[in-house]
């Protein structure tokens, strides 16, 4: 730890190489980190981080009991401090002080962010915030409604020590003060460091791979954190990350199967995990090395509503963290299944996520009002599209009409070609699981594939076969 008026700049003590200087990543947050930010967050994390980790174990029971106290002191706050709140839950029959079982809380109204642009509650929440602690974020989804996610500093501390936490379980041990995490990603951590310990570098992931490698030599960070796509890259490159001294890798933010970490986690050396988040609930799950989703049950409560025979339903959340801006029985968007079982190997007693099917829009259109699941079109992807004999480095399917889909692939080795076994399988199946329609679908050679706006890949797409617009 380093006393000091002034933030320790870990950029410029990780820009070893002019290749790499275009590429590191700094913040151009509004409020930016200070030190005395960083100190109340060192203090923090040296004072709760025992706890953090024991929580993880405890009775199911004796958790419910606190989340529900929890829920009960949130739900009041709410009621008598956000009118976007108060007036849904005086609809509701809700007065302060109501809030004495489980199932007067399932009684509350579930919130999307529909509801939340149209009431404008994001602007309700600012006015209510000091501008010198206020930290916001601007998320749109798959739903193309811009809404912002503001927090105070209160929010963000109890964030990022969680997150600190997620990167332990990671690792598979407790983090060292000299630890440093590697990031490959759009924009900067918010902290980049705890008054220069547990330091934080972010590259861009338009560097090249043969640059993010020098620099991975060069550094020997702990932990490695990246998008699957940019993985897939560094994998193709024969780079073994296991011989530079690095332990393990995070991924975030695109959407990848168990089968493609699996095979990235052989190919890299090192273990691959996944997690599951949004800006509106920040940590929702992870995955421990035991390949299980475990949601984390101190950071917010999580139910799944509307389940059907199949044991899906809508994941619904309330974050315990931002009082700034709540989000209290918020409609995520995604498909689940929990698991039925509270035991996992790793130790963990925080309930687990069986598997996933993806936003309830992810899908690919089987006639007028039927459909085919995310979570079917990625399985066959896995079996087929993933094999390394199949020469595909990364895809794509996009629906072009209700009969019609296209595959975009970007070849391995483009001299051999695609036509091998894999993909021909892919083609054959991919048609099967339509039952309505007649589907087509082509391959087209491509060094790029289309990406969302802020340049993550997008697996799946479908067009408006009427607008010629995507959806």
């Amino acid at each position: 730890m380093r006393e000091s008026s002034k933030v320790f700049d870990v950029e410029t003590q990780c820009t070893t190489n002019l290749e790499v200087a275009p590429y590191i990543r700094r913040s151009k947050r509004f409020l930016r980190e200070t030190v005395e930010a960083q100190k109340k967050l060192y203090k923090k994390w040296m004072k709760e981080k025992s706890t953090l980790r024991k929580v993880l174990r405890i009775p199911p029971a004796i958790r419910r009991q606190i989340q529900f106290q929890q829920l009960v002191e949130l739900v009041d706050f709410v009621y008598l401090t956000k009118p976007f709140y108060r007036e849904l839950y005086q609809n509701a029959g809700y007065e302060a002080g109501c809030l004495r079982t489980w199932s007067d809380f399932e009684c509350l109204p579930i919130v999307s962010k529909e509801m939340m642009v149209e009431a404008e509650f994001d602007k309700q929440c600012m006015s209510t915030i000091k501008p010198e602690v206020l930290h916001s974020a601007r998320t749109s989804g798959s739903s193309g409604l811009n809404l912002t996610i503001y927090q105070d500093s209160d929010s963000v501390y109890f964030r990022h020590v969680r997150y600190m936490r997620h990167c332990e379980l990671l690792l598979g041990r407790q983090m060292k003060a000299t630890d440093l995490r590697y990031g490959i990603y759009f924009v900067a951590e918010r902290f980049t460091s705890l008054l220069g310990d547990y330091k934080y570098v972010t590259v861009s992931q338009d560097a090249p791979t043969k640059v993010v490698e020098t620099h991975l030599r060069e550094l020997k960070p702990a932990l490695l954190l990246s998008l699957p796509s940019y993985l897939q890259r560094l994998a193709s490159t024969g780079l073994n990350l296991e011989s530079i001294g690095i332990e393990a890798i995070g991924t975030n933010s695109e959407r990848s199967s168990l089968e493609e970490r699996v095979n990235l986690s052989k190919k890299l050396g090192i273990p691959v995990l996944d997690e599951y988040s949004s800006e509106e609930m920040s940590l929702i799950a992870y995955e421990c090395n035991c390949r299980q989703y475990h949601l984390v049950e101190d950071s917010g409560y999580f139910e799944l509503i509307n389940v059907g025979r199949d044991g899906y339903g809508k994941l619904v959340g309330t974050s315990f963290g931002n009082r700034a801006m709540p989000f209290v029985r918020y409609d995520q968007g995604d498909l689940v299944r929990f698991s039925s079982s509270e035991n996992c190997t790793c130790g963990s007693t925080f309930r687990m996520i069986q598997s996933f099917r993806g936003r309830e829009d992810e899908h690919l259109l089987d006639g007028f009002n039927n459909f085919v699941p995310a979570d079917v079109i990625l399985g066959l992807c896995d079996e087929t599209l993933v094999d390394y004999k199949s020469n595909v480095l990364a895809y794509q399917i996009v629906q072009v009409a209700q009969d019609k889909a296209i595959l975009y692939i970007k070849p391995i080795d483009p001299s051999k070609g695609l036509d091998n076994r894999c993909v021909k399988e892919f083609i054959t199946r991919f048609s099967s699981l339509f039952h309505y329609v007649k589907m087509q679908i082509s391959i087209s050679v491509t060094d790029k594939l289309n990406t969302f706006l802020s340049g993550k890949r997008q697996l799946i797409r479908v067009e408006d076969f009427l607008k010629g617009k995507v959806l």
